[in-house]
């Protein structure tokens, strides 16, 4: 049976409430993050071409984050305060920000992961939400495309492809604790019962590296040993440990 269709913030009551706040400000907190990451950013792009894109995904990253502040506040709730909860960009994401090739792998690994999820939230039985991320989507899709093809680039350098695999080893185990969260439990049970998504966790992610992986294997880039992703605490399904060992 299909879960019902929220149409109104008034509609959205008790636990639903409860978990449409949760997982938006988990969105919440990567989009104002990542805005931070794009605007630090333009200044240490090497070429006018970079620049000028990281004001764009700079802007388009504000833009989202303004969609969710509009979100938070028909729910009767501040984002301000929402937002003085969330840890500094930087440490959020596990990123130095003044490091070109960092931001290109963050461009590469985290903005990819953020698509996965926004197109669960496209889908959402929350229509405030679902209609405001169809055009979220759209920039995210444009920002990962960037992202593919500084990999490619980086890829014709032996010695900064070495780096942007050292800094990926780092980065991913980070991006799928932080944008996915845990893969099992009530709570992902839930979320797809009452359609605040429509795939579980462990769909979501397998889905998201499984993409990853074949422009990773294009230009050898390796997934990260499982130990690393242990060392940060991202629990993984054995399905998803699977397409993680089969490109390392």
């Amino acid at each position: 049976m299909a879960a019902p269709t929220i149409r109104t913030p008034e509609e959205a009551k008790g636990d639903y409430r409860d978990m449409l706040l949760r997982l938006m400000t988990r969105q919440f907190y990567a989009e104002t993050a990542t805005a931070e990451v794009f605007g630090r950013s333009i200044s240490c792009a090497p070429t006018l071409r970079e620049r000028l894109l990281a004001a764009a995904f700079a802007e388009e990253e504000a833009d989202h984050s303004q969609r969710l502040c509009n979100l938070f506040l028909g729910l009767g709730v501040d984002p301000e305060a929402v937002f003085r909860s969330r840890p500094p960009a930087a440490q959020f994401w596990s990123l130095d920000l003044d490091n070109w090739v960092h931001v290109a792998v963050f461009n590469f690994t985290v903005d990819r992961a953020g698509s996965q999820q926004i197109m669960e939230y496209r889908d959402s039985s929350y229509q405030p939400w679902a209609e405001q991320m169809v055009a979220v989507l759209e920039d995210e899709e444009g920002h990962y495309g960037n992202g593919v093809e500084n990999l490619r680039a980086f890829a014709k350098d032996k010695a900064v492809f070495g780096e942007f695999q050292r800094l990926y080893f780092q980065m991913l185990p980070v991006t799928v604790k932080r944008a996915f969260g845990r893969p099992t439990g009530v709570d992902n049970d839930y979320c797809v019962t009452v359609g605040l998504k429509r795939h579980t966790t462990e769909q979501v992610v397998n889905r998201y590296l499984e993409e990853m992986r074949g422009y990773m294997r294009e230009v050898g880039l390796k997934f990260p040993p499982l130990k690393v992703f242990a060392e940060v605490g991202a629990e993984l399904m054995p399905s998803t440990r699977e397409i993680l060992l089969s490109n390392q």
